[in-house]
């Protein structure tokens, strides 16, 4: 693995456990946690979270279509889709429903497998109504600490960028950027997701 390929790969996981302070629920979370909290590593559960987290993450790849920057900051918007900035909306619902009483009580009832996939459908279609918002919102703040130039030549020449170390400087800062500016979008995304649980696996 790369410095630049470990570095962009930072710039995910900081950005979406930065954004975990929205929750209480975030505290500590890492994506080996299981929808159990005492489930041992060999356990149903832990399959769920790489399960869901790769076929999550495949579906997040390309631009959101109703994206309102398209054509106007795409460099910002490439970017944060190349770094995987943008899958972690997603993947901040799956670390947070997962534990919720009511998807846990589910499992009880239903089994794994029936509230796996009711998860993973909640989460996509959180995704598909909240992911352009999300994916400006992170563009809109590289855009304001980046440059055009700048975006693309850190994408192009990786750590051999002159503008790498920008890059490194930022991280915090953008960090706290999307705590505050994703607040609302991430609250909305996970009302719909609970609201859709709620109403498929009836407790």
């Amino acid at each position: 693995m790369t410095r630049f390929t470990r570095t962009i790969s930072h710039i995910a996981l900081l950005l979406g456990f930065a954004s975990a302070a929205l929750s209480p629920a975030y505290a500590g979370a890492s994506i080996g946690t299981s929808l159990s909290a005492n489930a041992p590593s060999t356990s149903p559960a832990y399959a769920y979270d790489s399960a869901a987290t790769a076929d999550l993450v495949a579906a997040l790849s390309s631009r959101p279509a109703a994206s309102r920057m398209v054509g106007e900051a795409s460099p910002a918007l490439d970017f944060v889709r190349f770094t995987g900035a943008v899958k972690n909306l997603s993947l901040l619902l799956l670390h947070d429903v997962k534990d919720e009483a009511h998807v846990q009580a589910a499992i009880k009832r239903y089994g794994f497998d029936k509230v796996q996939n009711a998860v993973i459908k909640a989460i996509r279609t959180a995704q598909l109504s909240h992911g352009a918002e999300w994916g400006d919102m992170l563009a809109g703040i590289y855009s304001t600490r980046f440059d055009a130039g700048e975006l693309r030549s850190i994408l192009r020449e990786k750590e051999s960028s002159p503008h790498f170390m920008k890059l490194l400087e930022e991280q915090d800062e953008i960090a706290r950027a999307v705590k505050d500016s994703g607040k609302d979008i991430y609250s909305a995304a996970r009302a719909q997701v609970m609201h859709q649980l709620e109403a498929s696996l009836k407790i």
